[in-house]
């Protein structure tokens, strides 16, 4: 396994300069929308990548991770990925294929059985210990991870119409009505609130990606059904966002998160391009300008050979305390 992590390693360096060579866990996902959703549909983002899963499957089906010596880790966010890039084959293939859908329903499904109790209702827990200085206690859960769930469970009532299904993507979204000081998902960021992937308690970690799929599985609910609790956390996620990009833009590349602000913490390749493509797809769903104006922004930093060479050495030398 140290062998998979070094090789792991490697290839988010090779990554920076050859996009095409990224392995599973630097694939680039690219923005799947055009134009404001009208209904519930195909996700934001292209995860068909992540259908060739390559570690270890459980016996039903379930994707298991390994991190930091642990192996066989059910890890929800592992499994949403996974979840929708067999939805969006099974998309491509206008739902006809059976064996996607069912493999879909199994991952759905994983998320009803694996639901606990958690501030505001319920959620799943992310068992594995990062670094030492995030004081997170295992186990501990995730806006990022609720996010999407909810974006798995709402695909899976549309497939379906099984009402457990939507009732506990309603449920998942309490936590993100709490802060992280009372059990819940919210922080504050010189007093922006922000929905934590991450909910470090002592200070805010505020980790950009999660902070998207966070807002994506909150307006999937309410697309869904017209969620007003969903409507409303939504809206005040983004507001949140447009405050928070300018702490990101480091003006040649992009912070992955504000834990050690003012110090920078560099993005890798991957997650500066993901980022980048989250943002498209806010742009489409809001309309908001900012957001198409970052987009463009980050973009170019990594058209620039001298800013990704630049980006790389700071995340090699000072940005990389748990290989991200």
């Amino acid at each position: 396994m140290k062998t998979d992590i070094i090789k792991n390693y490697l290839n988010k360096i090779l990554t920076f300069y050859l996009p095409n060579k990224a392995g599973y866990w630097n694939t680039i996902t690219p923005c799947n929308v055009s134009s404001k959703p009208k209904e519930l549909s195909r996700y934001y983002l292209d995860f068909s990548s992540k259908v060739n899963y390559p570690g270890k499957f459980s016996d039903n089906g379930i994707p298991l991770f390994f991190y930091a010596g642990k192996a066989d880790i059910q890890h929800p966010t592992v499994i949403a990925q996974y979840a929708f890039g067999l939805f969006e084959k099974l998309f491509i293939s206008k739902f006809s294929n059976k064996e996607l859908k069912n493999k879909f329903l199994i991952q759905a499904e994983w998320f009803y059985k694996n639901q606990v109790d958690v501030k505001g209702g319920k959620g799943w827990y992310i068992s594995i210990d990062y670094h030492f200085e995030y004081r997170l206690t295992n186990p501990w859960i995730s806006a990022m991870a609720q996010g999407e769930a909810i974006s798995v469970l709402t695909r899976a009532f549309l497939l379906t119409k099984d009402e457990r299904y939507e009732k506990l993507a309603i449920d998942a979204i309490g936590p993100f009505e709490y802060e992280v000081q009372e059990g819940g998902l919210v922080n504050y960021f010189k007093s922006i609130p922000v929905y934590e992937e991450c909910p470090t308690p002592h200070k805010p970690m505020a980790v950009l990606n999660g902070l998207f799929f966070s807002l994506f599985g909150l307006y999937d609910l309410f697309m869904l059904n017209k969620n007003s609790r969903a409507e409303i956390l939504f809206n005040n996620g983004v507001k949140s966002l447009i405050k928070l990009l300018p702490y990101f833009d480091i003006k040649h590349w992009t912070n992955y998160y504000l834990f050690d602000y003012p110090k920078n913490y560099y993005s890798s390749y991957t997650y500066h391009i993901l980022v980048t493509e989250q943002l498209k797809a806010i742009y489409f769903i809001t309309g908001e300008n900012t957001f198409l104006e970052y987009s463009e922004r980050w973009e170019n930093y990594s058209k620039n050979y001298l800013n990704k060479t630049r980006a790389l050495f700071a995340k090699l030398i000072h940005s990389n305390k748990f290989s991200i």
